[in-house]
Order: C-alpha cells, then sequence, then structure tokens
C-alpha cells in the first residue's frame, strides 16, 4: 500500500526493514521480504513518474576521462534506471570472483557459488529467456557467449499491484534520506526530507541503502560527515574503487568463412577471452560484440581491405566470383575496468534542493583498462588470421601507441559499481559479504555499489541475486529474533 510523507514516522513504528531506494534492488527485496510476511517500508525518493524536481538530484561533476553526463546516466523515480534498462543480462563468469592475475584486487570475498541458488528467483524477477552454456571456440582462447535478450522488465510496472495492495509493503514516494542517527554500533533513525522541506524520522529494525551505484556512496559520505565517524568509522574506502564497463566501436573485420564464429545463421554473435587467456594475455574480462554489416557496407569494407593488401584482393575477387559468402562485422565492446582506489564518488561543494551535496565523480581508465581491450581484439585478429578465416581492422583509436581513448560515442554502459566495495575487513572496503556496514549491526547495503570487480556482464541480473540473497539473510535474523550480526 501507499502511504502520504505526512504518516511515514507513524506508520514505521513497528517496521522490520525500512529499504531506502526504489530501483531494481529495492523492489527486489521489498517484494521478496513483504510477501514472506516481513512489514516492510520502501520509502523512495522521486515520484511514481519521472519529474525534474527528483532527476534534479543527480547533477553532478565528472573529473577525468570522458564521460556521460550524471544527470542523463540513471532515472529517479520508482522504479529507477529499470523504467529504460534495455534488458540485457548474464552472470558474471565463475572466474570474475577470484583475484586476476593482472590485478588482485578484482577478488570478491564471496563466490560465484554464493549467488547460484538465487539465480531462478532473480531470472522470474527480470523476466529473462533461457541462454545456452557458453561455447569455446577451439584453438582461437575466446568463447562464445550468450545474453539473455527478451523484453526488458519494468520492476514498478510488473508489481504495481503489490505496491498498492499488499498489507506488508508500504511503500512512500518523495521520500529523500538526508541523516542516519547511530549509538551503540546501530542505527537508530533515518530522516527523511520532501520536495516541501518536511521532515520525518523513521525507526525500523534493519535499514537497507539501494539508492544505486553512485548516490549509495554520496549518502553514505554525507551521513558519515553528519555523525563525525561514526556510521562508518574506517572510511578510507568509502566511495573508492568505483568502476564502470568502458563501451566503445573498436573495429571492423571481413570474415570468409562466418559459419566459423556462428555469424552465418545469426546477426549479432557474442565472444570472450577465456580464464587461460585472461591469465596469460594479463588482461581482464572484455565482452566483444559482433554485428553482421549489410551487404552494401559489407563491399565497402571489402574494397577498402583490398586496396590495402593486393594479395588479398586477387583471392576475394576469385571467391567472390564462386559465390563464396563473406560477411563484413562491425565489432563493438565492453571491458571490465580494474578497481582502482582513486577513481571515487567525492562531495562536491554543492548542495542540491534537498540539501545534500552532489556528487563529484573521479573516473579514468587505467593502463590495464586500455592493455585488456586491446589485448582483447588482438585475440580475436590472430584467430581469424591464423586460420585464414578473416581479417581484423581495429578501428583507429585503438590502433594507436598509448591507446587514446575515444571522447565521444558510447563511452560506458551507465553500469556504475563499486564505492561501497564488499570486502572481509573495514580496512579494505565498506561492507561484509552480507552486505552489512561493519561498524552498524542492522544497516545494510544493495546495489551494485558492493561489487568488488565488475567482470564485463550487465550488472542488473548480479545485483538482484545479491538483493535476493540479502532478502534470506535478513530473514533468518528476524527469525532469530534480532540476535547480534557476527562481527
Amino acid at each position: 500500500m501507499y502511504i502520504d510523507f505526512e504518516d511515514i514516522s507513524e506508520h514505521s513504528s513497528d517496521v522490520d526493514v525500512c529499504i531506502i531506494g526504489g530501483g531494481a534492488a529495492g523492489i527486489s527485496m521489498a517484494i521478496t521480504l513483504s510477501k514472506q510476511g516481513h512489514r516492510v517500508l520502501l520509502c523512495e525518493g522521486g515520484d511514481a513518474d519521472y519529474s525534474e524536481r527528483s532527476q534534479d538530484s543527480y547533477r553532478g561533476e565528472t573529473v577525468g576521462d570522458a564521460y556521460i553526463p550524471l544527470y542523463g546516466a540513471r532515472l529517479r523515480y520508482l522504479g529507477g534506471s529499470t523504467n529504460h534498462w534495455g534488458g540485457v543480462c548474464r552472470p558474471l563468469d565463475r572466474y570474475d570472483f577470484s583475484a586476476k592475475t593482472a590485478a588482485s584486487e578484482t577478488a570478491w570475498p564471496i563466490g560465484r557459488d554464493a549467488l547460484a541458488p538465487y539465480y531462478r528467483a532473480a531470472a522470474s524477477m527480470l523476466d529473462l529467456t533461457p541462454t545456452p552454456a557458453d561455447q569455446p571456440i577451439s584453438g582461437s582462447g575466446l568463447k562464445r557467449i550468450y545474453f539473455s535478450l527478451g523484453n526488458p522488465t519494468r520492476l514498478k510496472d510488473k508489481y504495481a499491484a503489490t505496491l498498492s495492495e499488499s498489507t506488508t509493503l508500504a511503500c512512500c514516494l518523495t521520500a529523500n534520506l538526508v541523516a542516519l542517527k547511530t549509538q551503540d554500533g546501530k542505527v537508530t533513525s533515518a530522516t527523511f526530507r520532501n520536495y516541501q522541506g518536511d521532515l520525518r524520522q523513521v525507526q525500523a529494525r534493519y535499514f537497507v541503502l539501494a539508492c544505486g551505484g553512485i548516490d549509495n556512496s554520496r549518502l553514505l559520505l554525507w551521513c558519515n560527515h553528519q555523525t563525525q565517524g561514526q556510521l562508518i568509522p574506517q572510511h578510507d574506502a568509502l566511495g573508492r574503487y568505483w568502476m564502470e564497463h568502458p563501451h566503445a566501436t573498436v573495429g571492423k573485420a571481413l570474415l570468409f568463412n562466418p559459419a566459423a564464429l556462428g555469424l552465418d545463421d545469426e546477426y549479432n554473435v557474442f565472444l570472450s577471452p577465456t580464464a587461460n587467456t585472461i591469465a596469460s594475455r594479463q588482461i581482464l574480462n572484455c565482452g566483444l560484440r559482433l554485428h553482421r554489416m549489410n551487404p552494401e557496407a559489407t563491399q565497402e569494407l571489402t574494397d577498402e581491405l583490398a586496396e590495402q593488401a593486393p594479395t588479398l584482393a586477387g583471392r576475394l575477387s576469385t571467391w567472390q566470383a564462386q559465390g563464396q559468402v563473406i560477411h563484413g562485422i562491425v565489432l563493438r565492446a565492453a571491458w571490465e575496468q580494474e578497481p582502482h582506489y582513486d577513481n571515487r564518488v567525492e562531495l562536491s561543494d554543492e548542495l542540491d534542493e534537498l540539501g545534500v551535496p552532489r556528487s563529484r565523480l573521479v573516473w579514468r581508465q587505467s593502463e590495464l583498462d586500455r592493455h585488456t581491450i586491446r589485448e582483447s581484439m588482438l585475440v580475436l585478429g590472430e584467430y581469424l588470421r591464423a586460420n585464414d578465416l578473416g581479417r581484423l581492422q581495429l578501428a583507429d583509436w585503438l590502433a594507436e601507441t598509448p591507446v587514446q581513448l575515444p571522447t565521444d560515442g558510447e563511452l560506458a554502459g551507465r553500469h556504475h559499481m563499486g564505492g561501497t566495495r564488499m570486502s572481509l575487513n573495514a580496512e579494505e572496503g565498506i561492507v561484509n559479504p552480507d552486505c552489512r556496514l561493519f561498524a552498524q549491526d542492522n544497516f545494510y547495503v544493495a546495489g551494485s555499489s558492493v561489487f568488488a570487480s565488475g567482470g564485463h556482464a550487465n550488472p542488473t541480473l548480479t545485483l538482484v541475486q545479491l538483493a535476493l540473497r540479502l532478502c534470506d539473510h535478513l530473514g533468518s535474523r528476524l527469525a532469530q529474533g534480532d540476535q547480534p550480526a557476527a562481527v
């Protein structure tokens, strides 16, 4: 059921879990916990639909490499960025949870087995289509991978009836977190402000912050400042290790044997390096996206490559005369970014309408990030040439030494990860493997901000799996009568 902001304090007198943020993680948790019979209060800072007054809080500045304006990178209303989500999903690879040889910071404190039990429920919640198992491509150092590409689910629409009719779930809109109070290692209350400037306090047994991969950091930085460091005493990692999935068009290729990569039947094929390739090439994970060109574009690429390589020109002319099928492809990529301490969310000096400092994002791609995309393309090019399956043409920016990143185009996937990193200890992260703040017994963080590393896969499925895992953890604690969490 929906409740008015004016009544939120009164309603919170007997709340089991207060969830702050109504995006993919927040709604997933609210629906799941309420169906289990727990009393849930879902506080969403935005309106039921898009509004400028809510979206304005996402304005901020960026420092470093070219990036998408923060104002337009996410949506701030009920349903969050699932309201413009493309629906593309796959799990992280098993080796994404382990330390990669090129960057030990990529290790998670949990393995993929910790999330596997929640795949089916998460897939059902997101309406994902089944996908085939990954298929290694012999002799290539690559594997063919698959994404769920079904119709994207708008969670606020899918669960509209539950949000409005549930007797165990209360949803309050325009409830913006502006402060937290803590005493003796527990958060005792959360303060919310609406757009008229009214303030209300909420008490709950447990709190979950689920405001996205930038605002989770921003709000914790602000609340920690207000509590003079009592919320997160060891805060060196707060806002740090922020990550994206850089995206770019990385080249073209001419395939003499499209069937070798599955492009005889498909128009889009996805590849990634194997675990052995990642280790031997000293790279991070990367997703290569191969898109078949139309016949006209294929002919243009054929003519271009024939002009550059006269020996190849004769073969191409003969093959075309014989009716051999040759396909041109455009290559795009999304690659894993190194978890780097200096990439971070900070508080700016400017306040938003609610009195909270705006975000300042410091984001730069490292030498390892650049090495990853270049080497991933070279692996594909070497395979095509060695087996005479085709020829690869790197994008101009990728062919330069050192690699010069593009400053326009796609740039990134709007996949905000890290900042409230999951870790085994408070010196290296912000939440423990249960997603709980180290210094607070009853405060948790949900969403991709807890990712220790990002692989190359879109993060939505993984963050929903983590959210459902957190539901089990909270359900267990509630059933045990609020026993203190293990340190």
